[in-house]
């Protein structure tokens, strides 16, 4: 099959998912809160960002350059893969399949805390480009024996994330009765009986299980009880004394996610976080929250030109990451893209996920007459 033929953006691979998963698995991969007013005001907002090309310049910009520098790490493009809770669950082993390609590709792939795939897993597919994602539990002991696991499994770079201070309702679930892991009735079952190929992958890859969290689940809990534990343990907000102590644990680059906005910018760099993340959690926590990129350029302004940001929610285009680049982040990450790469095409999808963003992206800076992805701000039109 050419891929390229067959799937030549993002969209082609979004449809062919939507075909192969049952829709309790769909639905919480494309859904968002609420009225998803914020799902649909992330697009909405990137599609106002507007370039101005420069067909003529003054003198030859020389060949695009995708390489790019972030906490002290060089990688090949300026795009990584996001943490995505219960990948396994939306395409089995999507986890490893990403990592490979992320290695391969040479990108950053933050690993979920709620991943179906154990850190020290992840940790060897992925080496150096694999970052591993913190729900700090509510339990301060907890939390800190959480840390120590990654220190010993090797990662270098934590990301802590923020805007999960509690549990939240998403239609879109409610409706498919789909709980934190998936409750098997006579709905579900036809669901994965009427889509074989996911049925057959989730049979080789076995139940999917919360890895990471295992060790920490209190002993002697009813399965009701359980479901409950992986819902709750992370049930308290981030404050900055808890952001101070895990960075006084950590010895790595610190990154926290979640930022929506200046002040909280500001609180992860007073708590020495590295670089911040921008983020509305793909539209899934708070229906009203701005879109990531109209937060970018106040976030830059504020924090000055030598932080570190970086961002998500919304991209699904080479064009997408063009834009945020150029509105003031050093780096994107993206989440439902790589999934439905994926889940679309099985063991290929993350390879050509990232073949696609990134020939877009490289057609972009072409277009605009931009030799690397640090300059896109000044092509931005007025």
């Amino acid at each position: 099959m050419d891929l390229n033929k067959s799937f030549p953006c993002i969209d082609d691979l979004e449809r062919a998912t939507l075909r192969r998963l049952p829709r309790f698995a769909s639905e919480y991969l494309r859904g968002g809160i609420g009225r998803e007013v914020a799902l649909v005001n992330n697009r909405v907002a990137l599609d106002r960002v507007r370039f101005d090309a420069r067909y003529i310049p003054n003198q030859d910009p020389g060949p695009v350059d995708l390489a790019t520098r972030v906490l002290d790490q060089d990688f090949a493009l300026p795009f990584g893969i996001s943490p995505v809770g219960l990948s396994g669950l939306m395409w089995p082993r999507a986890v490893e399949i990403l990592a490979k390609a992320a290695a391969k590709a040479d990108i950053p792939m933050g690993l979920s805390h709620h991943a179906t795939t154990h850190q020290s897993d992840f940790h060897a597919i992925a080496g150096k480009n694999g970052w591993f994602q913190l729900y700090p539990a509510r339990d301060d002991d907890m939390r800190r024996a959480m840390i120590d696991e990654a220190i010993k499994t090797g990662f270098e770079t934590l990301i802590v994330t923020v805007d999960i201070p509690g549990l939240t309702r998403r239609d879109r679930e409610l409706r498919v009765g789909l709980s934190v892991l998936p409750r098997l009735n006579y709905e579900t079952l036809w669901q994965v009986a009427t889509h074989p190929r996911w049925a057959l992958a989730a049979a080789f890859a076995g139940p999917p299980q919360f890895k990471n969290l295992l060790p920490y689940r209190p002993k002697g809990l009813s399965a009701k009880q359980q479901v409950e534990f992986f819902a709750t343990f992370m049930d308290r907000p981030v404050c900055r004394q808890v952001l101070c102590d895990i960075r006084k644990q950590w010895p790595g680059k610190l990154v926290v996610k979640g930022i929506s906005g200046m002040a909280d910018a500001k609180a992860a760099r007073d708590c020495g976080a590295d670089a911040v993340w921008v983020s509305n959690h793909g539209a899934r926590q708070l229906d009203a929250a701005p879109a990531s990129v109209e937060m970018l350029p106040a976030i830059r302004q504020g924090l000055g030109t030598g932080a570190e940001i970086f961002v998500d929610s919304g991209p699904r285009t080479g064009l997408d990451i063009a834009r945020m680049l150029a509105s003031g982040a050093d780096f994107v990450f993206l989440g439902r893209p790589f999934i439905y790469g994926v889940a679309g095409l099985g063991a290929r999808g993350g390879d050509h996920a990232i073949h696609i963003l990134r020939e877009e992206l490289r057609a972009v800076l072409v277009q605009l007459g931009c030799s690397r992805p640090a300059d896109l701000s000044g092509f931005l039109a007025e």
